[in-house]
């Protein structure tokens, strides 16, 4: 497979997504919503429990964050693009599906991920603003940020992708609505978790990476027996 077609579908992806204003404002203000979230969090726990506590906001809503707005712009660059016919265009190119279909994920995940690393940057930041000790996050939950979250965005985006390629137009708003239902008991059940006083710990990280893995890994496998025609077909 090569790279270089992957990341010339990643860079039109990009490019289109940055263009879309509106979509990046609203992933920016969801993380900075979810950011300002942590200050009340920080200023009420005690100073023994401040550094686990700490640890645990950056560990789920990076995560939360990263898959939310990975979601908002998968609908752009699989759903639309499908609605309005565009897919059909791209299809036509000497690119084969797979090859498509990495360049869209990778092209989705970057901007995702970068809006989850400013996510973690303002949880942080907040975080000190309030606290009267050095806050940072712990060897467990850097790897988680940078090695967890960007292979569980590309595994979310990937599934989203398979499933909007492989289903027709009304199968795939089902699949678009399963998906933000699922995000949102994600925040209900991070709401529960982050007062549940207990630290995250290598255990947890390692568990995600591991589900993260199993996920993209039959995903992509899979993506060899999507064919083109199937996709064509499916367009309204």
């Amino acid at each position: 497979m090569s790279m270089y077609k992957i990341f010339t579908v990643a860079r039109k992806e990009m490019k289109g997504i940055v263009k879309t204003k509106s979509q990046m404002l609203v992933g920016i203000s969801f993380a900075v919503y979810l950011s300002v979230m942590t200050a009340p969090v920080v200023k009420t726990v005690e100073e023994s429990a401040l550094v686990d506590q700490f640890n645990n906001l950056i560990f789920y809503f990076v995560l939360v964050v990263g898959i939310f707005v990975a979601y908002l712009f998968s609908g752009k660059v699989f759903f639309n693009e499908k609605r309005e016919g565009i897919i059909e265009t791209v299809l036509c190119t000497p690119l084969s599906l797979r090859q498509i279909w990495s360049g869209k994920v990778v092209g989705v995940t970057i901007p995702a991920y970068l809006i989850a690393l400013l996510t973690a940057a303002l949880i942080t930041i907040i975080a000190n603003i309030f606290s009267t000790t050095m806050l940072l996050p712990s060897p467990a939950i850097f790897l988680h940020i940078f090695l967890v979250v960007p292979a569980f965005i590309a595994a979310a985006v990937g599934l989203l992708g398979f499933g909007h390629f492989l289903l027709g137009m009304r199968e795939s708003q089902i699949l678009n609505i399963s998906i933000f239902f699922v995000i949102f008991l994600a925040l209900v059940f991070t709401k529960n978790v982050i007062s549940g006083g207990y630290a995250v710990s290598w255990v947890e990280v390692g568990v995600l990476l591991i589900v993260a893995v199993l996920l993209l890994a039959p995903i992509s496998y899979l993506t060899r027996y999507l064919s083109k025609e199937r996709i064509v077909t499916t367009i309204p």
